[in-house]
């Protein structure tokens, strides 16, 4: 089986991601390659001087998706895998904050080869008794909590709204898709057993 977490920044997409492997699944960064298992990429990347996690190039995005799922799919061989900040949704999320809504949603979605047999879609959000504007309020404060901002973090209330937004549109084409969403609520922390609950199929 294959997890992909999606969600705004802040949201708590890595606290979740340990949790997940607290209870015994494989977890990488999709958007973090220096985390990945296998590191000849990350090398290849090195040697030609390029910064990965703050380098904005399309082709490198399109190109991440693709091997980022193929690195799933053969580590779901074995085992459960876990694929944190899913590189396919933080495309389609930066795609919409850009104002190209998801229109390029079938051509990335190619790229991933996602199952919906396999691959299960795990949407974090604050929480869902709270409007757009409370819940960016809330990212935007862990955000500032963190320190420095990473690249492509949301500086704005106003771009932490629009990622809420993306992200629904997603988990929306997602569900009419017929892949499976699964949604959690991260305000309050989740015990690993409510984890293990929230995804058991």
């Amino acid at each position: 089986m294959i997890i992909s977490l999606f969600g705004p920044d802040g949201v708590g997409k890595s606290t979740i991601a340990n949790q997940f492997r607290e209870i015994g699944w494989d977890v990488f960064s999709g958007t973090g390659v220096a985390s990945w298992p296998d590191s000849t990429w990350h090398d290849e990347l090195l040697a030609k001087g390029i910064e990965e996690t703050s380098f904005n190039d399309d082709n490198h995005f399109k190109e991440k998706i693709q091997r980022a799922h193929d690195l799933a799919r053969h580590i779901s061989e074995t085992k459960n895998v876990v694929i944190d900040s899913d590189p396919f949704h933080k495309t389609l999320m930066h795609d919409y904050l850009r104002g190209k809504g998801l229109e390029r949603f079938d051509e990335l979605l190619k790229i991933a080869q996602l199952d919906p047999a396999s691959n299960i879609h795990v949407y974090l959000k604050v929480a869902d008794d709270l409007n757009h504007k409370q819940q960016a309020a809330i990212l935007q404060s862990r955000i500032s909590a963190r320190g420095e901002l990473a690249p492509f973090d949301p500086e704005t209330l106003e771009e932490s709204e629009r990622m809420i937004e993306a992200c629904n549109a997603i988990e929306d084409t997602l569900e009419r898709r017929k892949y499976k969403v699964v949604t959690i609520n991260t305000r309050n922390s989740i015990s690993n057993e409510q984890l293990s609950r929230l995804i058991s199929f």
